[in-house]
């Protein structure tokens, strides 16, 4: 469907504030913004981050249809784009409703210039999509997509499994079925990123393939523009390996994953190495902890932010777009929202958890007690 138009509409027929190419000029865009979105200044003035008065937002307004041309990721305009945000924990095992929350989120788009949100659906994990269910998931999922579009953010539509596909079974029927259904509901609006395998494991690449294959055609049958982001092997790391197979079709990224304390140069070696090859990467997941999320009882409650900061660089460098794991409360270090913060905001910087008052570990981390990597994550995605 094209998305040439500035009249957009979901696909229920009621109309979305409009992308609006840079192109147009400066005066005509702060008109048109004024009539479908309000006033938008082009350089909204620096937040505390304690404050709860900001300019609305609206990053899907200004960045329109995304696009992928080469191995970079550009906007309507044509111009390079690079969303930041954050995932949600999985959706099944979530301490609060969080990522639901659309005053909360409204209040990340304009102080924390959050431009994407990770809705991550566990799929055969206990309470997940497919043992019991699904109605319950489906119902999360809509809700974080639809305040989405209200807020004019991207979202990620997360199947959140390492379980897709494994040596002796599949969830690609489920997964068509599911993305067919997504992309018939909200495929309409550039908003939408599907991102059918969140981080296979145990599998080849020439196992993942086909079922990539089968769910991108799936969503093509409907959608035939907004972006997919594919899985890789070994938790969506061997990014190389799959950039030397790709999938045919068109706005397809591949998955990189990283966890700071864990996933150093080697793993960007990989990551440049599919980018030479032409393929776009997009860092779907990620955090400034050890792989397993900081958890304390594995004594990892770490945060690495000097080893944070080179992928940041490395990140921008690139073009690649990123979402911190995890929009939840909790002890790991991963977690981005203190205890104390209220399911419905604001997420002012007192709530989120910081490592600030930490001490010295081995390896290059700061040992945390009752923090985490939130104010570090946020920071970046403000920059």
């Amino acid at each position: 469907m094209a998305r040439g138009s500035l009249a957009r509409r979901r696909p229920d027929g009621t109309p979305v504030s409009p992308w609006i190419p840079a192109s147009l000029g400066a005066s005509l865009l702060s008109l048109l913004l004024v009539a479908s979105c309000g006033s938008k200044p082009a350089t909204p003035p620096a937040d505390s981050g304690n404050s709860t008065d900001a300019p609305a937002l609206n990053p899907v307004a200004a960045h329109g249809q995304l696009a992928v041309v080469g191995n970079r990721l550009q906007d309507a305009s044509g111009q390079p784009v690079q969303l930041k945000g954050v995932s949600s924990q999985w959706l099944n095992f979530e301490s609060r409703t969080y990522p639901e929350s659309k005053a909360a989120l409204a209040y990340a788009r304009d102080h924390w210039k959050l431009s994407v949100i990770r809705a991550s659906m566990g799929t055969e994990m206990t309470y997940g999509y497919l043992p019991s269910s699904r109605a319950w998931m489906q119902a999360k999922v809509d809700t974080i997509i639809q305040n989405a579009i209200d807020l004019g953010l991207y979202v990620i539509v997360d199947w959140h499994t390492s379980a897709a596909v494994t040596a002796t079974t599949t969830q690609q029927p489920d997964a068509v079925a599911f993305f067919t259904d997504i992309a018939q509901r909200f495929g309409g609006v550039p908003n939408v990123i599907y991102e059918p395998f969140n981080e296979p494991r145990r599998v080849t690449w020439a196992q993942i393939k086909p079922y990539h294959e089968a769910v991108v055609a799936a969503i093509r049958a409907v959608d035939p523009d907004n972006l997919i982001v594919l899985g890789t092997p070994t938790f969506s790391q061997d990014v190389d390996i799959a950039a030397q197979d790709p999938v045919a079709g068109t706005n397809l990224l591949y998955t990189l994953h990283f966890y700071a304390c864990t996933h150093k140069q080697p793993l960007r070696d990989k990551a440049d190495a599919a980018l030479a090859s032409g393929v776009a990467l997009f860092v779907t997941e990620f955090g400034a902890t050890p792989s397993d999320g900081g958890t304390p009882g594995n004594g990892h409650n770490v945060v690495c932010e000097d080893e944070a900061n080179n992928w940041f660089s490395w990140m921008a460098d690139h073009n690649i777009s990123g979402a911190s794991w995890k929009l939840d409360q909790c002890a790991d270090t991963s977690c981005i929202l203190t205890s104390s913060a209220p399911i419905d905001g604001p997420w002012t910087d007192d709530l989120l958890t910081s490592d600030a008052s930490g001490t010295p570990a081995d390896g290059g981390g700061v040992q945390v007690a009752n923090g985490g990597h939130g104010l570090f994550v946020v920071s970046w995605i403000r920059r």
